[in-house]
């Protein structure tokens, strides 16, 4: 008998909980669930990933020496994971094998021997590392170009493991870190191949070398494009802070590449608007600054590298007050240069107007190029065009582009353009009979308005949106116009202005848009089936989808301004959640007031003193969604004298909660912003109590660190107010 994908997951779920109440029986039943991940069902691979992450990530295994025998009996499982082209599938994987190299790495260093352990270790890391320069588990495009934009947070993720692989296989020392006798000693809490006998059979310390040599010079590599990349550029710097710190031997090479690189020199993708571009250059010479900062700060610069150094931070200072005392989107930079495009601006398979013309066009379907006439061009040129454009052109590029024709011109043989009847006009059409058909008596009726359709609402509520922020940008709020209202229409203006806000403010729109979003288009109708599970409707999903629309651009206008604006999301996020919680708080007690009256019918006594009716706790996903966005969005680009900017959007969030907290951690994590984020936990700790247990469960997990500036605040800050 076979079992569904569900049956099989709802078994797995049962394995589950049984490992998670008795700790006993969990490395049989991980063992177990190993076999389940060659299954052909993506819904069961990607569980078995979920509980391999829980197991090892998050540290579900308690037994240290049981965790590193299911990490070996892990790795062929991660291997075959490694290669399912899944994104979520792959980012888990990348996660585990970050832990599972650490394992089994220093299992190997303590055993030597395990010949087919060390096999499978050295196979799982190339899968990763191989996969680096690919877009895997997407797709490769046909355009160099647009690859490198796409699956950054897969790649970001692969940068952390090979930063991990660097660090596990070359020497560890500390700069300006040595001994009263002169040895120099590597940090504590670590391991590197100072750990690793010289003698090791499997771990020969010039082959571990030089592959971690290879992968730094892979990841340089993104510093080389000649476009920006500003995610991946800020991930590996910040990685970077601390190779230079424990690995000396690769200062220079990453030095040369921080002298070399220049954000001018680079083009603007044409993947990236130029208000994009400037963002990034904007962005990517502030964690240069602050890189910079750092290493000199700490004495992790050679001395024939500082003075250079310093000459290119007080160069990247003085840029940046400059861009700070202006507009970035008003500046006019005739210096950017945008990239040679090398894909095709009208790539798509299927063509609107059945016609050669549109058939061959691989250009803008706008431009003025495609108007020329060829047949004016002599023949003999014409050919010698053609030929030398042959020539020029990459196989891969004609290749591609005969696929896409080819494509074209099937669509159209089999699905070809349905031509659209038109009515002819009518004849009759007289104003003289008019006259004829009149009948004072008769009452005229209009008819009843068409329904929109929900593509024509979204059109009108982007309307709506655009206007609001027209009145956002006006600084008095309303236009000259409107201020010169006759005295015959004044008094009908002010009643109306009542019925919809008190007094107009600068800020008055805001308050409008939110609601419109909140409350406006909130649908109360519910739908339950079978399990008495409230569904949402047709027509209340569409309402959510406009309601996103308005919060997408509140938020979009936000990220335009955050320093500025910061006031403006806080009103917004706090009647989000007050809307929100008052909606869904008079759904709990509708529904537990119907629960109640069916539990009395049902009763043989009809009069019987009931207890009032008690709701469940009352949660705001949307809410929680975009405060996470809004989040997100920040804490990439503090800078250290932001912290009374994000620590007053702590203290008026209405509502945090584990997951929004959490991402606090990064702060502390970032060897510039650690102030930020431990002054941010600790005004929690003080002034909002709910959330004091999730502030210290983060901070005994930075204490546990391997950082020694990091493990000592947090130490610090547990001590004092763990009690």
């Amino acid at each position: 008998m076979s079992f569904s994908p569900d049956q099989i997951v709802e078994q797995l779920d049962q394995a589950k909980n049984l490992a998670y109440t008795d700790a006993s029986t969990y490395p049989q039943v991980l063992r177990q669930i190993l076999n389940f991940v060659t299954s052909p069902e993506s819904k069961i691979q990607l569980w078995c990933v979920q509980f391999l992450k829980e197991s090892f990530v998050e540290n579900k295994i308690a037994n240290h020496s049981d965790k590193v025998d299911l990490a070996i009996d892990s790795l062929d499982s991660l291997v075959f994971l490694s290669n399912i082209p899944n994104l979520h599938i792959f980012k888990h994987v990348i996660s585990i094998s970050s832990v599972i190299y650490r394992l089994v790495f220093r299992y190997v260093a303590e055993n030597d021997g395990c010949n087919p352990i060390w096999s499978k270790l050295t196979e799982l890391k190339n899968s990763l590392v191989n996969k680096f320069q690919s877009n895997f588990p997407l797709e490769a495009s046909d355009n160099e170009e647009f690859d490198l934009f796409r699956n950054i947070d897969t790649k970001i993720e692969l940068v952390k493991f090979m930063m991990l692989v660097i660090d596990y296989q070359s020497k560890s020392t500390v700069i300006n870190g040595s001994s009263s006798n002169g040895s120099v000693s590597p940090p504590p809490n670590t391991f590197s191949l100072n750990n690793v006998t010289t003698t090791h059979s499997l771990i020969k310390y010039s082959n571990m070398e030089y592959e971690a040599v290879n992968l730094l010079d892979l990841l340089l590599k993104t510093f080389s494009n000649n476009v920006i990349v500003a995610p991946l550029i800020t991930a590996t710097l910040n990685h970077f802070i601390i190779i230079m710190k424990r690995k000396p031997q690769y200062v220079t090479k990453i030095l040369n590449m921080v002298e070399n690189y220049d954000t001018n020199a680079k083009f603007q993708s044409n993947y990236q608007s130029l208000e994009e571009f400037k963002l990034a250059k904007k962005y990517v010479d502030r964690i240069f600054r602050v890189f910079l900062f750092h290493i000199l700060r700490n004495n992790l610069v050679p001395t024939n590298y500082q003075n250079t150094l310093n000459k290119k931070m007080n160069q990247l200072v003085e840029r940046g007050n400059d861009i700070r005392k202006k507009n970035i989107f008003v500046i006019n930079e005739p210096n950017i240069r945008k990239r040679k495009f090398d894909g095709f601006l009208n790539p798509t398979k299927k063509i609107k107007t059945l016609d050669y013309k549109n058939l061959y066009c691989l250009n803008d379907i706008n431009s003025d190029l495609n108007n020329f006439d060829l047949t004016s061009v002599p023949q003999h040129i014409l050919t010698q065009m053609v030929v030398t454009a042959l020539k020029k052109a990459s196989v891969n590029k004609v290749t591609k582009a005969l696929e896409i024709i080819s494509e074209r011109y099937t669509d159209a043989i089999l699905g070809p353009g349905v031509a659209i009847k038109k009515e002819d006009a009518d004849e009759d059409d007289d104003d003289d009979d008019v006259g004829e058909n009149y009948n004072p008596e008769t009452v005229y009726t209009l008819p009843p308005p068409t329904d929109l359709s929900f593509q024509e609402k979204k059109e009108h509520i982007s309307i709506i949106i655009k206007n609001f922020f027209k009145l956002a940008n006006n600084p008095n709020g309303i236009s000259p116009e409107e201020e010169k209202v006759g005295d015959a229409e004044e008094g009908i203006n002010k009643e109306l202005t009542k019925t919809a806000i008190n007094s107009w403010k600068k800020d008055s729109w805001l308050v409008l848009l939110t609601r419109l979003a909140t409350r406006g288009m909130r649908s109360a109708v519910l739908q339950e089936d079978e399990d008495n599970e409230a569904e949402k409707s047709p027509d209340a999903k569409a309402n959510e989808e406009m309601s996103d629309m308005i919060r997408t651009a509140i938020f979009d206008y936000f990220l335009d301004n955050i320093h500025s604006r910061i006031d403006l999301i806080i009103e917004w996020l706090n009647e989000e959640w007050y809307s929100e919680k008052v909606f869904n708080e008079e759904i709990q007690i509708r529904k537990a007031k119907a629960q109640k009256a069916v539990k009395q019918e049902a009763s043989d006594d009809a009069i019987v003193d009931t207890p009032p009716v008690e709701t469940a706790k009352v949660e705001t996903p949307i809410y929680n969604k975009w405060a996470g966005k809004v989040l997100d969005s920040m804490i990439p680009f503090l800078e250290p004298n932001d912290r009374k900017i994000f620590i007053r959007l702590l203290s008026d969030l209405p509502y945090l909660n584990e997951d929004l907290v959490g991402r606090i951690k990064s702060l502390c994590l970032d060897p510039v912003r650690i102030k930020i984020g431990f002054l941010s936990l600790q005004f929690l700790i003080m002034y909002r109590p709910p959330v004091k247990d999730v502030c210290l469960k983060i901070l005994t997990q930075l204490s546990e660190s391997d950082q020694d500036d990091l493990r000592e605040e947090a130490k610090k800050l547990l001590a004092k107010y763990s009690v």
